[in-house]
């Protein structure tokens, strides 16, 4: 009796054993944690902003972004200025106080206008948990940018007589460089971009003409002339500007750094 036993008890527990391994196992599905669903947000992948800050200069702008990757953005911006009076700008006109006691100097620069464009290429990356263009970021850009003035520049000859050298020239400069800012929503699709620091560095040169009766001047007023306009631009201690007088005018070759600094910028977005 116990021998028939056995082999029931043996199927028996193998047909429990089948049971239990064929049982679905009950489990209870966790809920996201803070950082994923920070990390699954949905966000706009696309920008369209002005730069209120460069107003104060006169220069009028629109730049596009676009999301090339979760924290990583590519734009192309335009920057535009009409022909303005160098010291005209709300910006400028602040600074020429501090040169209201050289009369001359302030003379001359109220005869300054000028006009010009810029592209800006830049890519940037983000930092933070949320998707999309926000947070603090670190960029680098390339700029293209073009300028024509009109200076009409009065040379004091020896006898206190003045001859007007009507100086007209264009310039076009090529750099790159590096920026950091943060970029935030303070509504929805509206979005705030702030430059904190940002650089580039390049190289400028452009042509400068001044077709004019020049066959008055003597050989030694020819020479101070020359000097005088060489001097207009002096950085780093260098011979930027080379200059040629002759009985028809006066025309010059400019050569320089092409130099800018971007920043406590201040610009408006919004974001589709």
């Amino acid at each position: 009796m116990k021998q028939a036993a056995l082999p029931v008890l043996l199927l028996l527990s193998a047909c429990l054993h089948a049971t239990a391994q064929s049982t679905p196992v009950q489990t209870t599905e966790e809920a996201p944690s803070r950082k994923e669903r920070l990390r699954n947000q949905p966000y706009f992948s696309n920008i369209i902003k002005t730069n209120l800050s460069t107003i104060a200069l006169g220069n009028y702008g629109i730049t596009y972004e676009r999301l090339i990757a979760r924290k990583i953005s590519a734009s192309l911006g335009y920057r535009f200025m009409p022909k303005t009076g160098l010291t005209q700008t709300p910006l400028t006109e602040k600074v020429m106080d501090y040169f209201k006691e050289d009369g001359d100097m302030a003379a001359q620069l109220d005869k300054l206008q000028m006009s010009g464009n810029a592209i800006t290429a830049e890519i940037r990356f983000y930092t933070g948990r949320r998707p999309g263009a926000k947070g603090f970021y670190a960029g680098v850009y390339g700029r293209y940018a073009s300028f024509k003035y009109d200076y009409p520049y009065d040379f004091e000859r020896p006898d206190e007589s003045v001859v007007l050298v009507p100086m007209k020239g264009k310039s076009s400069g090529l750099g790159g460089g590096v920026i950091l800012g943060g970029q935030f929503n303070i509504h929805k699709r509206v979005i705030v971009d702030l430059f904190i620091i940002g650089a580039h560095y390049g190289s400028m040169s452009g042509k400068v003409d001044a077709p004019t009766d020049l066959s008055m001047l003597d050989e030694q007023e020819r020479a101070d002339l020359k000097e005088e306009v060489e001097s207009l631009i002096d950085i780093g201690g260098k011979k930027n500007i080379t200059a040629d007088v002759r009985n028809d005018g006066m025309y010059a070759d400019v050569k320089l750094p092409f130099l800018g600094v971007r920043g406590l910028g201040l610009t408006i977005g919004f974001a589709f």
